[in-house]
């Protein structure tokens, strides 16, 4: 069953060090979906005006900035592969209300400030030798400092000198979570599912389960509606498992060439499923 299909890539700027990935996976998944029968069709972010969304049965976004964002909410008739909803739930400020909320067995101690109130009076109540790491509140990483780790709070005046010069407006706080870093992806959530080591780090090795890991990723991708998604989690010395981020439509890069074929599957599934409910 064909569909016409359109693909929005990242923002340059939302892509530091991944443009090249970022393009690649969309321009593979779009493919493996003209092999299975749509019609496909890629644009740049800057060029979603020029677009009649009348056109186009399914979108599949990887763009992140606001106004872009903004502009596709308006896109009411159109499915949405991750949608609207789901994108602005991966800024940081949103995520951290909703999985504090709703996943917090998965995700380390976290707080909010306005940049106005940052330093402010001390550190969150979760400080500790440890230390903290302080990450912009709204998009994902643009450059390396968009992610601070401190271990004397009166760093966070150099950082707050760095976000203000950028015109960033919040912050958030996050407990330092000593382990092992992994890099998970993941598309249903439970269709598919793939995780490794992040390289370079001093691994240890922390036994863990990977279906309880597929589990964690899979219920917080639940809670922030994405379908498909990546992220960050830490394996404890306890073998506790938390998610300290996750994001939609992440590059898939050393997942590529099997990533692609299980998104345009999960897709064209979808799309199918949603043309027959439609016509009984």
């Amino acid at each position: 069953m064909s569909f016409k299909c359109l693909g929005i890539f990242r923002e340059k700027t939302n892509s530091p060090n991944r443009e090249n990935d970022d393009t690649l996976i969309l321009k593979a998944v779009t493919e493996e979906l003209s092999r299975l029968g749509s019609e496909t069709h890629l644009i740049e972010p800057e060029n979603i005006d020029t677009i009649n969304p009348k056109d186009w049965d399914i979108i599949l976004p990887m763009c992140e900035n606001l106004p872009n964002i903004l502009k596709l909410a308006k896109w009411k008739d159109n499915y949405l592969i991750n949608p609207v909803n789901s994108v602005l739930n991966c800024y940081r400020n949103k995520m951290t209300d909703i999985l504090q909320q709703d996943a917090s067995p998965f995700y380390p101690k976290t707080e909010k400030r306005l940049m106005e109130n940052f330093p402010g009076d001390g550190p969150p109540n979760f400080f500790s030798e440890k230390g903290c790491w302080i990450k912009r509140g709204d998009v994902h990483n643009t450059c390396t400092h968009d992610v601070h780790f401190i271990k004397d709070w009166n760093d966070c005046k150099k950082v707050k000198t760095d976000f203000e010069s950028r015109d960033i407006k919040s912050v958030v706080m996050q407990n330092h979570v000593p382990g092992d870093l992994i890099k998970f992806y993941g598309i249903g959530p439970y269709k598919w599912f793939d995780w490794f080591y992040h390289i370079p780090q001093e691994l240890s090795n922390f036994e863990f389960d990977e279906k309880n890991l597929e589990k964690a990723t899979g219920e917080i991708a639940k809670y922030m509606d994405l379908e498909v998604y990546g992220g960050d989690a830490i394996i404890t010395p306890e073998s506790r498992i938390y998610i300290i981020d996750i994001n939609s439509w992440p590059s898939f890069a050393r997942v590529r060439d099997t990533a692609k074929i299980h998104i345009a599957e999960h897709i064209y599934s979808k799309r199918t499923a949603n043309i027959l409910g439609r016509n009984k």
